[in-house]
């Protein structure tokens, strides 16, 4: 062997020996960085398991469900996910979900369903936002149809002409919601009278249009206690057929059986009285409540 070839074979040496060290070193250094980096739980908490276990049998539920034009029996799609899920602590920390139909335009039906109690007991209220007939069928022998719509729309006042684009009259929707306060009494039949403050939940949970019907852009807003729903608040940029000019209105619907007072810039826009306790059960009323086990017998 030469010598040229002897200092060769001994620099491709040292070069793999460097080579393994900085490469030893480095890995080291991932592996320290690595041991500080938070590490996912392997298991998820009770409470996870149960909101994740009361989505799915909510899904169930509310699956068979078929909502038809009344008088044409045309369906009207839901979409497909619920557009909210909460906690309600004052009710015993059950989960929920709000589900709506209709995929264009103005939603024509809202459900708010939980499960409440350790008998498994699942509690769904209904409400119609519109006076168009309409007939659903819960898959289970059971149906709603509803007289007419208890969601009267009317005029924001003082408000300023809906913006140009969609995301600017976004920011004016966000805007005016956070000028409604709202509370409700409970004063129906078993209630104690009591009040209690609802907030806005800031962020629409659903947004429509309807060019035909001159609906330019709408958002549903959720007046809520907590984060469970109370009422539904419909802000709408419309153009009235009989003038070129946009205008907002708004229109709130209950998801409670409750009293329910509501104003715009301290100045009352809504009052509702609580639900005679008769009524509340009754399938032809805007509002419906019903409740069911988990093996969909209905009961009261």
């Amino acid at each position: 062997m030469s010598p040229q070839n002897h200092c060769g074979d001994w620099l491709f040496g040292v070069t793999l020996w460097l080579t393994a060290a900085v490469a030893t070193f480095l890995m080291s250094g991932l592996s320290l960085f690595a041991e500080d980096q938070p590490v996912a739980p392997a298991t998820e908490s009770d409470e996870a398991k149960r909101s994740r276990e009361e989505l799915r049998v909510s899904l169930e539920q509310v699956a068979p469900m078929r909502l038809r034009h009344a008088m044409t029996g045309e369906m009207i799609a839901r979409v497909e996910h619920p557009v909210l899920r909460y906690a309600a602590p004052l009710w015993g920390g059950h989960h929920g979900t709000l589900w709506i139909w209709g995929q264009r335009g103005r939603p024509v039906a809202v459900l708010e369903m939980s499960l409440v109690g350790k008998e498994g007991l699942w509690y769904r209220s209904f409400h119609s936002t519109t006076d168009v007939p309409i007939k659903l069928d819960l898959g289970n022998g059971k149906s709603w149809v509803p007289k007419s719509s208890n969601v009267k729309f009317q005029p924001l006042p003082g408000a300023a002409a809906p913006a140009a684009t969609p995301a600017a009259r976004l920011r004016q929707m966000k805007a005016l919601a956070q000028k409604f306060a709202a509370h409700q009494l409970w004063t129906w039949r078993e209630g104690d009278g009591s009040r209690h403050e609802l907030r806005l939940l800031t962020t629409p949970v659903h947004r429509y249009e309807d060019r035909e019907q001159q609906l330019i852009d709408g958002a549903l807003f959720i007046l809520a206690q907590g984060t469970n729903p109370e009422a539904t608040l419909f802000l709408e940029a419309i153009q009235p057929r009989d003038d070129g000019k946009l205008i907002w209105q708004f229109g709130i619907g209950r998801s409670s059986f409750a009293e329910h007072i509501v104003h715009y810039e301290d100045q009352e826009v809504y009052h509702d009285p609580p639900v005679k306790y008769d009524e509340i059960f009754s399938n032809t009323n805007s509002y419906w409540r019903t409740t069911s086990k988990l093996d969909t017998q209905e009961n009261k």
